[in-house]
């Protein structure tokens, strides 16, 4: 997800996210979460069709969340996306999943259905700062019927990372949230050992529709936001961080919007 609700209003209604010029090449702008990095939409199109369908639940949240208005619709997983976290959760076999960024449950509720299988013991915990979102998030979870697996908790990441019960920890943990802080929720995450040691991290949008890349080129980003251009550098910063680190090995997937998965080292 993007950066939170208040900044984002007044940069799309002001500037419609970016001050863009005609002559900029439309790949190089921030793409909206329903567009495949490197692939058009009729190949989204195309995947979707000949993909499983999704629950009328999911494809409610998922209409719901984009009918939001532009913010939204920006902020939340595509539904082929969606698609995908259940299936990464089914086929890792997590039985505990921790979400930092949960916008309106949505991506919750994808991981939550993959968790279906999985018995009493399955759970996702997920954290909001955005009062807005817990409350729609919230709401969404509850109807879903799928509320006793998911709990939701309001409050800024860091501080409720710093709470959390680690005597169990998570399989799969899912960052998708403000990006100047990925380093911290990251280094939360490892610090607190709340990865099991056969756990994945999985961070989005980590390629930010292509800008991530540039910034390493030492590119200018003139036709970004200031606001847009600083995510893109603290996720150059963040890549880099995570590639150096010998805590962990990580792979970067140049798909939706870039995907990283994590996992301890093994010693």
């Amino acid at each position: 997800m993007f950066y939170r609700l208040n900044i984002l209003r007044r940069i799309v209604i002001k500037n419609r996210f970016f001050p863009v010029q005609n002559s900029i090449p439309k790949q190089n702008f921030y793409r909206s979460s329903s567009v495949l990095s490197a692939f058009n939409a009729s190949d989204e199109q195309y995947s979707i069709a000949n993909s499983t369908k999704q629950s009328p639940i999911l494809e409610s949240v998922h209409e719901k969340t984009t009918a939001l208005g532009q913010l939204p619709s920006v902020m939340i997983v595509s539904s082929l996306q969606g698609s995908f976290l259940k299936s990464l959760v089914q086929i890792s076999k997590a039985t505990r999943v921790l979400e930092i960024g949960s916008l309106t449950g949505y991506s919750a509720l994808c991981m939550a259905e993959g968790l279906k299988e999985r018995g009493s013991e399955a759970k996702i915990v997920t954290l909001e700062k955005d009062e807005e979102f817990f409350k729609t998030a919230k709401e969404n979870v509850e109807s879903s019927g799928l509320g006793h697996m998911i709990e939701l908790k309001l409050g800024a990441a860091l501080d409720t990372l710093s709470t959390l019960d680690n005597a169990i920890p998570y399989d799969l943990i899912f960052i998708d949230a403000d990006k100047e802080n990925y380093i911290n929720y990251y280094n939360s995450v490892l610090e607190r050992n709340l990865l099991s040691d056969d756990g994945t991290i999985i961070v989005d949008n980590v390629l930010f529709g292509g800008s991530v890349s540039q910034v390493a080129e030492g590119k200018d980003l003139f036709y970004l936001h200031p606001i847009f251009k600083s995510a893109a550098e603290h996720l150059h910063l963040f890549n880099e961080y995570v590639a150096k680190d010998q805590r962990t090995t990580q792979v970067i997937l140049p798909c939706f919007d870039g995907i990283t998965f994590i996992r301890k080292r093994k010693v």
